[in-house]
């Protein structure tokens, strides 16, 4: 959806909401209607990220996760449907999944603080774990 569009949307809208509550289009109606609309659009620019975090917020494109994902969609779907699966065989397949799951998880989980906190947290954040990171390579036996 274009911007235009969202702002013909929020309009049409307010306008539908005013009529229904007031009959006639006069001139204040007309100047309750852009109000409304105004104040529609910026609602939705500033919760758009609450309301919809996974459009904010895309999950990282590692080669083949598309591929495990689609894995997993039809593992869900089975045990779902008939009550069970069958999984891979191999240790590496499982691991993937394994591996892919935790992320999804953890990326739901998480959702709230992506859509609410602001640059300077996450980079916190991140700056914390680069420094657990460092910690955990210090602490690594050398061979």
């Amino acid at each position: 959806m274009t911007k235009e569009e969202q702002l013909r949307l929020s309009l049409l809208l307010a306008f539908q909401t005013v009529i229904t509550h007031g009959g006639k289009i006069t001139e204040d109606a007309q100047k309750r209607i852009l109000g409304l609309a105004q104040r529609m659009n910026e609602f939705c620019d500033l919760q758009l990220k609450q309301a919809f975090p996974e459009e904010t917020i895309k999950l990282v494109d590692d080669k083949g996760a598309a591929k495990i994902d689609d894995a997993i969609a039809t593992y869900i779907k089975e045990l779902k449907t008939k009550g069970s699966t069958v999984l891979p065989q191999d240790k590496e397949s499982l691991i993937q999944l394994y591996d892919r799951l935790q992320l999804r998880k953890s990326r739901r989980v998480q959702w709230p603080l992506y859509a609410s906190a602001k640059e300077e947290k996450i980079a916190d954040l991140v700056l914390h774990y680069l420094d657990e990171e460092i910690e955990d390579l210090e602490a690594e036996p050398r061979q």
